[in-house]
């Protein structure tokens, strides 16, 4: 039987790509380094992943081979035996798994191993040249060649919804997952070393950037503007934000902008699917049954309002379309009014907002310079609130 390894057995690790693993045809093995997460995979062999919709949901049981921590000397003998690998670790730790990654390498490279292919389920922009880079630098110049012509690091974009579970579910199953039922699952075709693998719900896509530009921007930018504008509402669920007339408005007009620049950039073909994708996210964003707030969707806004991430990017890009970006920049100024106190950085930028200005913000958390239009619009629209 095949075997996989899926590095990080959090919400997507084991909520949609191990569970597609699974469902392929592998043995999957997972990698992690929280003890008791690794003790009780191992010891039940197996979850459960409860796709949840407003109106019903359906249980799958998912096998686990094994599970390992994920520095030790059996998960890079795990690493080098595999057929295909994934990552679910979170873009902020991509850097710190390098090091393990690039000792299985070696140790694949020595053994005579073939191709392996890494899935890197991470929803970053540019994830697989940060990766390559940062695994080079933990390699020899013989490795380095074998890995440029052996190591695929195959971007993909992830839609699945997975929300916190809630604690009266944890007490009584802590491993099951409920998740949204997205199980789509598109790649970077020309990112493969070895034969693309017949997964459930591949697909394979080059130019790849259009799939990441879709999520990050249409999908992961709305969601973020859908929960600003509710939490600056006193709304606590993403459900109850979207079913609000206004808020639903602005959200399908931020989505239309991101829709009209990809149009722009990657042609007409794309049309239907992006506005597909609008239809299919404004029939996922009232799911009741996953419960998912407004604080979670909106957390950490200094990472959400970098340059290339969800608002100010998708900001950026649809103005090098040359498509008005307001609607987006509605977003903006929705995330720079997100006060919630509990979370790790928002009280941040409204320490600098009270005490720098709104210039500073947009120069030290957006990246942005006073020559660019972005800046002079955003500067604009937050004097006239």
């Amino acid at each position: 039987m095949k075997k996989a390894v899926v590095y990080g057995s959090g919400k997507i690790g084991r909520g949609f790509i191990g569970k597609i693993f699974a469902e392929s045809g592998y043995k999957v093995c997972f990698l992690d380094r929280i003890q008791a997460l690794v003790d009780g995979l191992n010891a039940a062999g197996a979850y459960t992943v409860r796709i949840v919709s407003n109106d019903d949901w359906t249980d799958s049981r998912v096998p686990v081979d094994r599970a390992l921590i994920s520095t030790t000397d059996e998960a890079l003998e795990a690493i080098a035996g595999c057929d295909i690998m994934a990552t679910s670790v979170g873009a902020n730790e991509l850097e710190h798994i390098a090091p393990v990654l690039a000792k299985a390498v070696a140790l694949r490279m020595e053994r005579g191993g073939g191709p392996l292919d890494v899935i890197l389920c991470e929803n970053q922009l540019g994830a697989d040249t940060l990766m390559r880079g940062w695994i080079n630098g933990h390699l020899s110049d013989e490795q380095r060649a074998w890995a440029d012509a052996n190591l695929g690091l195959v971007e993909a974009s992830i839609s699945r919804m997975v929300p916190p579970q809630p604690p009266e579910q944890l007490a009584k199953d802590p491993l099951l997952l409920r998740v949204d039922p997205s199980s789509e699952l598109p790649v970077d075709s020309a990112a493969f070393r070895g034969p693309i693998p017949d997964l459930a719900g591949i697909i394979p896509y080059t130019p790849f950037d259009f799939y990441m530009k879709r999520k990050l921007f249409l999908n992961n930018g709305s969601h973020a503007l859908c929960a600003y504008m509710g939490y600056g509402k006193g709304l606590e669920t993403i459900w109850q934000a979207i079913a609000d007339p206004e808020i639903c408005a602005a959200v399908r007009a931020s989505m239309q902008a991101n829709a009209d620049a990809l149009v722009a950039k990657y042609g007409e073909g794309v049309r239907q699917n992006v506005q597909d994708y609008i239809e299919d996210l404004l029939v996922r964003y009232p799911n009741r049954a996953l419960n998912d707030t407004v604080a979670r969707v909106g957390a950490d806004p200094a990472r959400k309002l970098r340059r290339n991430d969800r608002i100010v990017g998708a900001a950026l890009f649809a103005l090098e379309q040359g498509v008005d970006p307001s609607p987006i920049v509605r977003g903006i100024l929705a995330a720079l009014r997100f006060d919630l106190a509990e979370d790790p950085t928002a009280p941040v930028i409204q320490r600098a907002l009270k005490e720098r200005g709104i210039e500073y913000v947009m120069e030290q958390f957006m990246g942005l310079k006073p020559d660019e239009p972005l800046y002079d619009m955003i500067r604009a629209a937050y004097a006239r609130q």
